[in-house]
């Protein structure tokens, strides 16, 4: 179980430290893929964020309701 994870790990690693490589040619396709990987993790914060403050904002609605 211990080795599943550690090579997980290290995957990861290999695969942030290929992200900060430096390579001759920009490429383009890169560049688009990383960006909708971004928009994806933008989506899901923003998500969080808003479900928050709407329970947030049901709570206090609750509370002055009693």
């Amino acid at each position: 179980m211990n080795i599943r994870n550690e090579s997980k790990k290290l995957d990861e690693n290999n695969s942030i430290t290929d992200r900060f490589t430096v390579k001759a040619r920009l490429n383009l396709n890169d560049l688009l893929r990383r960006r909708s990987e971004e928009k994806q993790v933008d989506k899901k914060a923003n998500l969080l964020i808003l479900s928050s403050v709407t329970g947030v904002g049901l709570i206090i609605l609750l509370i002055l309701s009693l």
